[in-house]
């Protein structure tokens, strides 16, 4: 693991979104709490229509980068991070719901050989509706089914890394809203080191530009994606499971049911587990196959 060094440049990305009664105060926050300590602010306009473009465009004191139309939250920071000239990245949010002065801490922790920082929202759930924290809460532990360890915060948006790990990554991390949970996920499963720095989450400024239903029909198929590139056995093992309960269930109806016999029970029984034994056998072939594309690599 690489050691930070002082001379390191450290540049703030952040993706931007119709954020035009906020972007001002973030900035200028930025600059008053880290502007000693910043090489540079690359803001990502992800195709605002708002306002907010004409105002970056009038600011000197930052990198701009613009995309023609919305093309998501993930495109938005990979574009920032491959405009970025520092050695050290950092993002946050433009809503102002992140602390700004914690990334000093959070950047610390590099010299001590975490390759990965996030910051820990300690008082989310007093903010987010009942179907999100629903959400979040079976993403969280599949995540943590897959990756073998605890995950204390799988999505948070301030997060601090070096521009050389993240960028070998890019190919298999999401453009959309679940940049963060898929290299979360990612970095956990390559045996890189996160640490989560523990911050307070603020009310944002502006209207939220989340989509609930949507947003979580896509982190549910990134999330599906990046285990079956990274940790395949784990999810078919995760299906074989349910289908080996369903067999189970099959052969216990009869025992509370008249019109089916016990022996019907136990024929599905079997062709089920057989089914479920097939779907873990997949698992190991990908495992295989997996190893032998990395190789190849």
């Amino acid at each position: 693991m690489e050691k930070a060094d002082k001379t390191e440049k450290i540049s703030l990305v952040i993706p931007c979104f119709n954020e035009r009664g906020a972007i001002e105060k973030t900035i200028d926050e930025i600059k008053f709490l880290l502007g000693k300590v910043l090489w540079e602010i690359v803001i990502v306009d992800d195709g605002s229509f708002d306002g907010t473009h004409e105002i970056l465009k009038n600011r000197a004191d930052i990198k701009l980068v613009r995309n023609p139309y919305n093309k998501g939250y993930g495109f938005s920071i990979k574009k920032g991070i491959a405009a970025a000239s520092g050695d050290i990245i950092a993002i946050t949010d433009a809503d102002g719901t992140y602390p700004i002065e914690d990334i000093l801490l959070m950047m610390k922790k590099l010299e001590e050989g975490y390759d990965l920082i996030i910051g820990k929202r300690t008082n989310l759930k007093s903010f987010d509706p009942f179907l999100k924290k629903l959400s979040r809460y079976c993403f969280k532990q599949l995540a943590q089914f897959v990756a073998g360890e605890k995950i204390l915060d799988v999505n948070s948006g301030l997060r601090v890394f070096r521009k050389s790990t993240i960028i070998k990554y890019f190919p298999h991390t999401s453009s959309g809203f679940s940049f963060s949970l898929s290299t979360t996920l990612i970095f956990i499963l390559e045996g890189l080191s996160v640490y989560y720095f523990p911050i307070e989450y603020r009310p944002r400024i502006g209207k939220s530009k989340v989509r609930y239903v949507r947003d979580i029909l896509r982190s549910a198929q990134i999330l599906t994606e990046t285990i079956t590139l990274y940790n395949p056995i784990k999810l078919f093992m995760l299906i074989a499971g349910v289908i080996s309960m369903l067999g189970l269930v099959a052969l216990l109806v009869p025992v509370f049911t008249e019109g089916l016999s016990v022996s019907f029970g136990i024929m599905v029984y079997v062709i089920v587990q057989g089914i479920a034994l097939f779907t873990l056998s997949l698992g190991l072939i990908a495992v295989l196959m997996k190893k032998r594309i990395f190789n190849d690599k």
